[in-house]
């Protein structure tokens, strides 16, 4: 901990491990550190992981208070005796451009990231020093060299009080008339943690707490079963996980296993925009997308036998032949499922999302007889489509015996050229710039504004599809009357 803030502290005959004799117990303080985030309606973090490009910073102590800024300290476990009769300095700059301590390049990494990310950022930064095993008064004993580097004013000393502790960060850091928003500074600073800016949420959205929790905890050399109802941020944690591995472990291989081509690519493009917006710098080549389609002999698949870690999104819609396969050929790999609620759980490892981020969408229920349901949603998107573009409406058939037959009708009528969406469909090769057609198994991973499910009375599996809406959702309802002899 010692040359991680200055480059020699010690004369040679000086030792340079602290003491085994000073109590390590700082519940205390920390719990003032908490007390002095509550008064401020403010943030206390403990070991603050900080991404910025290639750089990853574990930061001892962050505090966010939206009327004075942002705090960071480091935590020093400095004693008496071990410093007695030592002297300190600052290490030799290498250039100008790079900060020759610890806590200036915290600083300074910060600084670039939140000017990366909110492009002019004037945010309050101030840093401080918690000496977690030494008193104000043994540190007034030691070598003035420790005085002229280290101004009291920025100390925390472990017989400081409640009411010190607080008057110290409130004088480094004063009050302003406005306050920093939270999702703004924070949500830069965690991007990873944050459902990035939209037009409606211009700050973004942060993750719920169990959502941070499963990102958090750390899996290895287990299968994970993770449960949730359809927009419960499965999808979400998965990608997020995926990108703390590659920060973390750079030389991490995952794999990611989506139900079809387009359901990865979406995953893909998830992950390429929370990198650029985090201002982030990883190693997509160590993650590799497939389907069950073209992963089918596991012990044979290259990016399967290189991976340390596999994911399988909406695991459920695969073969049970094809998850046993995984499972029985996971060795030390850490393989992650996930599951809707109703499903049985096939792990010891076993986290339940509770969140529900899909809005009460209003949705319309039409009857139709089979001979007249392709008319019925003709008639139907024709009005629909009289005050928006084609391109934000997705249809859904109960299955795909007809399928060709709803794409050439409605291209005639409409003359567009509608999406057809099957398992091999890529972006790389089609857009979705028109009206999409698909199957419900085929419309992972899409979310589109109006949402047209045309199924039988007897389906009662409406609420997939409907998932799929944004804005609002319309059931065309094909009856099949028994007819007598």
């Amino acid at each position: 901990m010692f040359f991680s803030f200055f480059n020699s502290f010690f004369s040679k005959s000086t030792p340079q491990s602290p003491s085994q004799n000073v109590c390590d117990d700082d519940s205390e303080q920390k719990e003032f550190f908490r007390f002095f985030a509550r008064e401020e309606n403010g943030y206390f973090y403990e070991n603050f992981n900080l991404f910025y490009q290639d750089t990853h910073i574990s930061i001892d102590l962050l505090f966010f208070i939206p009327y004075r800024g942002l705090l960071f300290g480091e935590k020093l476990q400095w004693d008496a005796e071990t410093l007695q009769g030592a002297t300190v300095k600052l290490p030799s700059q290498k250039n100008d451009a790079e900060p020759s301590t610890r806590l200036g390049r915290t600083e300074a990494a910060i600084r670039h990231k939140l000017e990366d990310i909110l492009s002019f950022d004037s945010t309050v930064c101030e840093r401080f020093i918690w000496l977690s095993r030494l008193s104000e008064d043994e540190f007034d004993t030691l070598d003035s060299s420790f005085h002229e580097l280290l101004p009291k004013e920025r100390l925390i000393f472990n017989d400081s009080t409640k009411e010190s502790i607080h008057h110290k960060l409130c004088t480094l850091a004063p009050k302003l008339s406005e306050p920093y928003q939270k999702q703004r500074i924070m949500g830069s600073l965690q991007s990873h943690m944050l459902l990035v800016p939209t037009e409606e949420k211009s700050n973004g959205t942060f993750l719920s707490d169990e959502q941070k929790k499963f990102l958090e905890t750390d899996y290895s050399d287990t299968v994970t079963s993770l449960f949730g109802e359809y927009h419960s941020g499965k999808s979400t944690v998965l990608i997020r996980k995926a990108l703390l591995l590659l920060l973390n472990k750079p030389d991490v291989k995952i794999l990611i296993i989506t139900p079809t081509l387009i359901g990865g690519e979406i995953l893909r493009n998830e992950l390429v925009s929370l990198i650029e917006y985090g201002a982030l710098k990883v190693e997509l080549a160590s993650l590799t997308f497939s389907t069950p389609a073209y992963t089918q002999n596991i012990t044979e698949f290259a990016g399967f036998q290189s991976a340390s870690v596999v994911m399988c999104d909406d695991a459920y819609t695969m073969e049970k032949d094809f998850l046993d396969a995984l499972i029985a050929h996971r060795e030390k790999r850490w393989l992650l499922l996930s599951f809707h609620n109703e499903y049985i759980p096939i792990s010891d490892s076993t986290l339940i999302l509770h969140n529900n981020y899909q809005k009460n969408i209003p949705f319309a229920k039409i009857p139709a007889s089979a001979d007249n349901a392709l008319l019925t949603l003709l008639l139907e998107l024709r009005v629909r489509m009289q005050s928006i573009n084609a391109e934000e409406i997705m249809v859904i058939l109960q299955d795909d015996e007809r399928i060709n037959d709803y794409k050439e009708a409605i291209d005639e009528y409409f003359r567009i050229n509608a999406r057809l969406l099957t398992p091999e469909f890529s972006l790389q090769y089609q857009n979705l710039d028109d009206l999409i057609i698909t199957t419900p198994e085929n419309a992972y991973g899409l979310h589109m504004p109006h949402i047209y499910l045309v199924t039988s009375d007897e389906s009662e599996h409406y609420t997939y599809a409907l998932s799929r809406a944004s804005e609002s959702a319309t059931i065309i309802s094909i009856s099949n009357p028994k007819r007598g002899d």
